[in-house]
């Protein structure tokens, strides 16, 4: 789960959220919520990450990865490395 800046809070809808991680992972859920880990390993591996120009730029699928969570994380906890 993902601490948000308040200024980049923009909670979507269980359904929205589902719907977002989804296409992110072509089609499947879980794999979704791993590409979007993928992309935050990607972020925090630069020398001059900028969580400010991450938030900005991923803001509704970090939003859509914490309602998964949240709604789905018991289910995903043996899958998902947090």
């Amino acid at each position: 789960m993902f601490m948000i800046p308040s200024f980049y809070e923009d909670v979507p809808t269980k359904d929205d959220a589902i719907n977002m991680m989804t296409r992110l992972g072509g089609g499947g859920l879980l794999a979704g919520m791993k590409a979007f880990d993928v992309i935050w390993e990607d972020h925090i591996a630069q020398p001059d990450a900028d969580d400010d120009e991450f938030f900005s730029r991923w803001c509704y699928e970090v939003n859509a990865y914490n309602v998964v969570y949240e709604n789905f994380g018991k289910l995903f906890a043996a899958e998902i490395k947090f």
